[in-house]
């Protein structure tokens, strides 16, 4: 943010009343507050009136601004006016209006490193979801500098196996593509910040059977440049609680462990069961008889 301090003098020859300042504003700049009671309108600050204004005497204003979100320069190119108006006769009225130009705008406004991050939160130890489960995703976004990144904005297109169920940060289908989650946009989020959405999904009922994880990736957009956008979307197979990749269960099942049968999810038929248990008692049946035979022969 950024001090102008407006300066009214009389030079005579006599005293001025009601003396007004205005200040039209830039697109560049906006109006943050004013400590001496300066109030704004759209992009016109007015400071006063002074009641009076003696000859030589002088007062001062100060307005405090910020760069417009969308501004992208090194501020050279601000230029900002002020003007003075009194209804006493002014013999002298083209030294009215002055201007500013330039202002010091850090080397490091307008550019922000985002990066962004996407986990599923389920209990502890477990890393797979079935058919029908609810689940959540939680996005972090991080700015790592050096600037302020401003407007940011994160959406998340759903794979076909998701949908869509609330989200208590106020995240919502985008209004021009319904399988498109977007998250509210954040002003401003200062170096080293962070914030965080959770989106509540809920995975469809009938899944191909060749289907062993869901792929959900989300990416951050921002107003201010960013030098870095490799790290704007997290990466494949990463959304799982662990890091890795977010299973389904039963195919495969993530907590077969080696030299045991994977579980398919269905149990053994009662019937099957019954037809086990007629072959063992046929076998036996065979053995006894095969021995049976022999005896007889001797």
């Amino acid at each position: 943010m950024f001090d102008y301090v407006i300066t009214a003098v009389n030079h005579g020859p006599s005293q001025a009343v009601a003396v007004t300042v205005t200040d039209e504003l830039p697109d560049s700049l906006v109006f943050v507050s004013s400590r001496d009671g300066c109030t704004a309108s759209g992009r016109t600050v007015r400071c006063g009136p002074l009641e009076r204004l003696a000859v030589g005497e002088s007062h001062s204003w100060a307005v405090t601004v910020r760069l417009a979100d969308d501004y992208e320069g090194d501020g050279q190119d601000i230029v900002n006016s002020a003007s003075v108006t009194s209804p006493t006769s002014d013999p002298r009225p083209e030294n009215n209006t002055t201007s500013v130009t330039g202002l010091p705008v850090p080397s490091q406004w307008g550019r922000a490193d985002l990066s962004l991050a996407k986990t599923a939160v389920l209990a502890k130890g477990q890393r797979w979801v079935r058919p029908g489960e609810t689940f959540a995703y939680r996005i972090t976004v991080d700015n790592h500098g050096p600037g302020t990144a401003r407007q940011v904005r994160v959406s998340d297109p759903l794979p076909g196996e998701l949908t869509f169920v609330d989200s208590a940060d106020g995240c919502a289908p985008d209004e021009d593509d319904a399988r498109t989650v977007v998250c509210p946009v954040l002003d401003r989020l200062a170096p080293g910040a962070s914030v965080s959405y959770e989106i509540t999904v809920k995975v469809a009922k009938s899944l191909p059977r060749h289907l062993r994880q869901i792929d959900n990736i989300a990416s951050v957009t921002s107003a201010t440049k960013d030098p870095d956008e490799s790290d704007n979307q997290n990466a494949a197979h990463t959304t799982g609680p662990d890091g890795g990749p977010l299973c389904v269960k039963p195919w495969p099942d993530p907590d077969h462990q080696d030299g045991e049968l994977p579980d398919t999810g269905s149990e053994v038929p009662d019937r099957l069961g019954w037809l086990a248990g007629s072959a063992v008692a046929a076998g036996a049946v065979l053995v006894s008889a095969a021995r049976r035979r022999v005896g007889r022969k001797r």
